[in-house]
């Protein structure tokens, strides 16, 4: 591991339990030394990654706030899908969300504004579960062979709570495949009861690979009274313009 990446590593101790930190801390949950720890922190508050925000406390700084901002603006998916979502929303009085998978997290980037997330356990930024709700399963499920064989040992077989710790690999990748074949995801009560969730991924037009999903969430009861089948149809729709439109914002040569 480089020197970066150990020095970033120390944001990874940051999360819902964790908004501040001591070096004594970080010292101890990454097995370095004292002087180690201060010059990774002086770093990172140089950059702005870091503020200081007591006696002896760091807490994430403003830089990431800054990051967030231009994510927001300049993000493929975001620049290329945000009108068709709030498209979407609008039409089927949905909230649409959408979501990425990186290193092992599955993370909602953007909800349609005009819905209330409150409403949802997992808001933009929150990660998700793995293999848990719609989007986190299309996204999961769009790993192949060893790399989803990883996933599933680490994350999943450790994990008492996941529904699918107790099962064996072959049933995890049979249910894995028929998601990726189906080309879609449906799923009730996963991560908040009461609510259904529809995804669809997002795939690269050139490289055919998974980039990230899109999905819509309501009440079941909202879902009987639209069809799934025409909401699914309109989330599948949906995705493949926004691929078409990343495809086009790349091959569009820049003045």
């Amino acid at each position: 591991m480089s020197s970066l990446s150990k020095t970033l590593g120390v944001l990874d101790l940051f999360g819902p339990h964790q908004l501040q930190i001591d070096p004594e801390t970080i010292a101890t949950r990454m097995g370095l030394s004292r002087a180690t720890v201060y010059r990774y922190v002086k770093d990172l508050c140089e950059a702005g990654l870091l503020k200081r925000v007591g006696a002896g406390s760091y807490g994430l700084g403003p830089r990431i706030i800054e990051l967030d901002w231009v994510m927001r603006q300049y993000d493929p998916i975001l620049s290329a899908g945000r009108k068709l979502m709030n498209e979407l929303a609008q039409k089927t009085g949905l909230a649409v969300f959408a979501s990425v998978f990186y290193d092992g997290h599955i993370i909602n980037t953007y909800i349609t504004e005009s819905y209330d997330a409150s409403t949802f356990a997992f808001g933009r930024g929150h990660p998700l579960p793995l293999f848990r709700g719609a989007q986190s399963k299309v996204l999961v499920a769009a790993q192949r062979g060893k790399r989803l064989q990883q996933l599933f040992e680490r994350y999943i077989v450790t994990d008492p709570t996941h529904p699918y710790s107790t099962r064996p690999w072959s049933e995890f990748a049979r249910d894995a495949k028929k998601i990726r074949k189906d080309g879609y995801c449906i799923t009730h009560d996963e991560l908040n009861y009461g609510l259904t969730g529809i995804a669809a991924p997002i795939i690269n037009v050139d490289e055919k690979e998974v980039i990230g999903s899109i999905s819509a969430v309501g009440s079941t009861a909202d879902f009987k009274l639209l069809r799934q089948e025409t909401v699914r149809d309109m989330l599948i729709d949906t995705a493949q313009r926004i691929a078409a439109n990343i495809h086009a914002q790349r091959t569009t040569p820049t003045s």
